[in-house]
């Protein structure tokens, strides 16, 4: 396990990951009223950013199981621009 870590490591090092593909645009932002965790955020801001937007209940027993690990995704990744929205 830890020499297979350390050529991947090794790889990574001199290879530049390769970038991911534009697969949408994000829409419009202006139809939420209230935002809880943030400052208002526009399209124009997470320009250049991964957005995840996570559609959640809390009466959703499979939401409230995701949230710890999109909750951790965003605090371990949020260096590399994702931005978690929860709606």
């Amino acid at each position: 396990g830890g020499a297979m870590m350390r050529a991947a490591d090794a790889t990574s090092a001199t290879h530049a990951p390769a970038a991911l593909p534009v697969e949408g645009t994000l829409p419009s932002l202006d139809g939420a009223v209230q935002w809880l965790n943030s400052p208002p955020l526009t399209a124009a801001g997470l320009r250049g950013k991964v957005v995840l937007v996570d559609f959640w209940t809390y009466s959703c027993i499979n939401c409230l199981r995701t949230l710890p690990y999109t909750n951790a995704w965003a605090r371990k990744y949020a260096r590399y621009g994702l931005v978690v929205i929860g709606v």
